[in-house]
């Protein structure tokens, strides 16, 4: 399955329109004038929010807790700053999520590769571009979380205004090389 991720950047959030195999599915949006992000993410014709995503104070870390409408609160944690390597655990499941060189990000469940995602390079006006190839069987709209989060974090807000950036990605280290063999199921 395909999920692409169209970010819009707005002088006071930003927006996310979400596309599942082609049609919108979801839509996201960050709360304006907060110190520390929180992104709501929606079903098409929904106004309850399926999931929140709300960004926890750190000093280098990526720490986000995760609340989905049935009120569970999930952890997405850091593991290596250096090696851009972060989990979350659902349940009895362990998800991962590496950072490769360049601008892709692969998801591990139970140490089995579920999903991957890529960044567009160049933006002009709008926002980033990604586009998630992931299993048929996987969690939808965790993994659309770990990207928006991703998303959030390596923003920060810095690009706003721009009307041009480049996006070249990590040329640092990798906790697990891209598996350019890997195939959804």
């Amino acid at each position: 399955m395909k999920i692409a991720i169209q970010q819009n950047k707005i002088s006071i959030g930003e927006k996310y329109k979400i596309y599942l195999n082609k049609e919108k599915v979801y839509f996201a949006s960050s709360m304006p004038f907060r110190f520390l992000s929180i992104i709501n993410l929606f079903k098409e014709m929904e106004s309850r929010p399926r999931i929140v995503l709300k960004k926890r104070w750190s000093w280098f870390e990526t720490k986000y807790d995760i609340f989905r409408n049935d009120h569970e609160k999930l952890e997405f944690r850091t593991i290596s700053v250096w090696k851009n390597h972060h989990k979350c655990r659902v349940g009895q499941d362990y998800y991962e999520v590496f950072g490769h060189r360049g601008k892709k990000y692969s998801v591990f469940k139970n140490n089995n590769q579920i999903a991957f995602w890529d960044k567009n390079t160049v933006v002009w006006f709008e926002g980033d571009n990604y586009v998630i190839t992931a299993n048929n069987d996987c969690d939808i709209e965790l993994i659309i979380s770990f990207c928006l989060i991703i998303d959030n974090k390596s923003e920060n807000g810095s690009s706003n205004g721009n009307a041009f950036t480049i996006d070249l990605g990590n040329i640092g280290f990798e906790a697990r090389k891209f598996d350019v063999n890997w195939k959804p199921k």
